[in-house]
Order: structure tokens, then sequence, then C-alpha cells
């Protein structure tokens, strides 16, 4: 028993010492591990996903109207120059609308040189230099000819009508010395009657004539008299006549003059608003030849079909830049925008390329954008910043060729943090956020 006993202290010794020696040594590691995590210290990173793309970005190519394909001149990565032809569409109805446009122009400036030499009085029509020049094509030889005709035969008009009102005006005047010459002969002999009633009147008071032949020749003067009169008024009535005559030959010009001016003015007007369709149809005929806007690669090619329609403002192509610089735009996380700053450092990596044999890049922050965007597709919050990759970091690549569109995963070095912090933070925001809602 007393042995049994012996042996049971000792084990329990044993047992104390070694539970001893443990807690001293986790103790110790514990110790240790929490004094490397106060001291220590790793650097931070933010990570942000990218694409590459060239530093004055891609040139999108669009039509205003958009129409049908007749030519598409370039393919998928075809490189091309500022000006080369892309895409040519169907000018078919465009051009047909400028030859009507360009014809019924001609037609009334053909028209307006007519009636601005009618307003003038001119003989004959001062038609422009440049319709004259082309009377040879026949379209511009009948308008020309056309409008010639219609200004004698307008002229013919109203001269005729002028020509009767003054041929009525000669008539009164020959029916005015008609009546001028029975008024002189009724007043010749209303005189001789004066003459013979003086003697009578004589011999009447010597008793040598009867009363009756006196009262006789006295009706005789009154009623040449009367015939006198009414000559005297049909001469004016006549000379009336005449006058109203003239009036409507002044009546005439000017209502031939007041008719040309408010056609003329019509006329311009008119003119004004062809002229701006000429202008706005010339400028479609000019866009249906698409040229590249600059010098760059066809990327992103969406025209395919000849005969294919094209919506007003659709995207056809792109054209990437040739000797722009290429950068790299990622897209940041709000809540780690506020780490960030122009001039910061940061390690790319292409997963595009041979992760064994391709090293990581050294880029810098170059901007940062003043305000979020939303990725339509996700509906995720972020800011733009775009890295610059260091010219020399570039040879690394050797026969690898950076393209716009390749992915790219950034890691934006931080400030350096204890191992601790990194721990303890996210505890701390959670008590704190805890108070802050009691």
């Amino acid at each position: 028993m007393g042995e049994a006993k012996d042996q049971g202290r000792v084990i329990t010794g044993s047992l104390r010492r070694h539970a001893l020696a443990g807690a001293i040594m986790i103790a110790v590691l514990f110790g240790g591990l929490g004094g490397w995590a106060a001291i220590a210290k790793i650097g931070g990173a933010v990570i942000a996903s990218g694409t590459i793309v060239v530093e004055t970005n891609t040139k999108r190519v669009q039509h205003q109207e958009g129409g049908i394909v007749g030519e598409i001149a370039v393919r998928e990565g075809d490189a091309v120059d500022a000006g080369d032809l892309l895409v040519r569409l169907d000018d078919t109805v465009v051009e047909a609308n400028l030859v009507v446009v360009r014809k019924q122009l001609t037609e009334l400036r053909a028209q307006d040189a007519r009636l601005a030499g009618e307003r003038d009085g001119q003989e004959a029509i001062a038609f422009p230099n440049d319709l004259v020049s082309r009377e040879a094509e026949p379209d511009v030889a009948l308008v020309l000819s056309g409008q010639r005709a219609l200004a004698e035969a307008r002229k013919a008009s109203l001269d005729g009508r002028i020509d009767q009102l003054e041929d009525q005006i000669a008539q009164f005047d020959k029916q005015i010395d008609g009546l001028d010459a029975q008024r002189l002969a009724k007043q010749e002999e209303i005189a001789l009657i004066d003459e013979e009633l003086k003697g009578l009147m004589q011999l009447r008071e010597k008793g040598l004539v009867p009363e009756t032949r006196v009262t006789a020749l006295r009706r005789d003067r009154a009623r040449l008299e009367g015939e006198r009169g009414g000559l005297i008024a049909e001469i004016a009535r006549a000379g009336e006549a005449i006058g109203e005559r003239r009036l409507q030959i002044i009546g005439l010009g000017d209502t031939f003059r007041q008719s040309v001016l408010e056609e003329l003015q019509e006329v311009r007007s008119e003119l004004a608003r062809l002229e701006e369709q000429k202008i706005a149809a010339e400028d479609r005929m000019r866009r249906v030849d698409i040229r590249a806007p600059r010098s760059g690669y066809v990327h992103q090619l969406a025209v395919h079909t000849v005969g294919g329609v094209v919506g007003p403002g659709e995207v056809l192509m792109q054209i990437v830049p040739k000797e722009d610089l290429l950068v790299i735009e990622a897209q940041v996380a709000p809540t780690d925008i506020d780490l960030l700053y122009p001039g910061q450092a940061a390690s790319v990596r292409l997963p595009s390329f041979d992760q064994r044999t391709t090293p990581e890049l050294t880029a810098r922050i170059v901007t940062l954008s003043a305000d979020h965007a939303v990725d339509e597709a996700t509906r995720l919050s972020f800011y733009t910043a775009r890295l610059a990759i260091d010219p020399a970091e570039l040879a690394k690549l050797g026969d690898n060729r950076l393209v716009p569109g390749m992915p790219v995963e950034t890691f934006i070095a931080t400030k350096e943090r204890t191992v601790l912090s990194y721990l303890v933070k996210p505890l701390l925001d959670q008590v704190a956020h805890a108070f802050r809602e009691e």
C-alpha cells in the first residue's frame, strides 16, 4: 500500500510539472505571437480588375441618319489611315432627292431672273451665268426657254390690253373731233340766225314782216343752242372716258408690277428653303462614304452584310489609335477609393499571358474619377482608376504585345499595417457599430 501511494505521488508530481511546462510554453507561444502581431507590419493592397485601353480612347464610327449598306471596305483588325473609306451606304435615295432639289432650284432661279427682269422693265432676261453656261443641257435649256416664252407671253398679254385701251382712247379722240366740228357748225348757224334775227327785228318795227316770222327764227335759234349744248356734253363724256382709259392703263401696269413683286417674294422664300434642303442633301451625299476619323485599327466591326440596314446613330465599328499609349482602366470599390491617390504604385498581372513566364509589371495611378459610376450588367458602383505602366516594364513582356481590351488584375499598394490591426480592427468596427445602434 505504501509503495502504491508513493508511486501515485510521483506520477501526480510529474503530471503537474508537464502541465506547468505546457502552460508556460503556450503562454510563451501566444505571447510571442501577440508581440509579433503587434510589432510586425505587412503591406496592404487594393485589388481591382480592369482592362487595357488606349490613352485617348477608341473612336466610335457612327452615321447620323443610317441607311442601307452598299459596300464594306474593311475587315476586323485592318489598319486604316484617317480619311480611308470604311463603309459606303447606298446612295440611290439620297442622290434622287438631291437631283430633285437641284432641278427645283434651277427652275426657281430661272423664274427669279424672269420676275426680276419684269420688275425692272428689262427687254431680255438676265439669267445667272452658271445657268447660261449649262444651257447646252436639255433640262436647263427647257427651263430657260420656258421662262423666256412665259415672259414674252405675259408682256404680249399686258401690251394687248394696253393697246385695246389706247385704241379706245383713239376712237374717243376721233369722236371728240367729230363732235367738236358739229359744235362749231351749230355755233356758226346760231351766229347766222342772230344776224338774220337782228335784221328781222328792224323790219318788224317798221311793220314790214309779221311777228310769226320772228318767232319761228327764235325757235330755230333755241333748237340750235340745245343741240350745241348736247354736243358739248358728249365731248365732255368722251373726254371723261379717255381719262378712265388712261387710268386703266396705269392700273394695268401697277397691278402687273404688284403681282410680279408678290410672286418674286414667294419665289425667293422658296429659294431660301430649297437652298437649305440642298445643303442638307449634299451633306448627306458626302456622308454616304463613312471614313476613318483617325489612323488606327478596325475593332468590333458590327457591319457584315451588304444590303443590311444601319440604324441612326448605330455604332458600326471602333477605331483603335495606332500610336497612342496603352493604359489600364481599373474598377475600384467605393470602400477602397479613400486609400488611393495619383502617383500610387501598383503591381499588374496579365491573365491573358502565361503566368509562369510573364512577370508582374509595375504601374502607377495617373488619375482617379471624380464620381462613381454604375456597371449596367452587375448594377454595382465603382470608381475608375487609370494606371500607366512604366515604359521600362514593357520590355519584360518579350514577344507578347498589349492589346486594348485585355483583362488586367491590379494590386495597388497601400500603407503598411501591423498584423494585430488586421485582426482587431474588424472586431472594433463591429463593437463601434453596435454602440451606435444602441
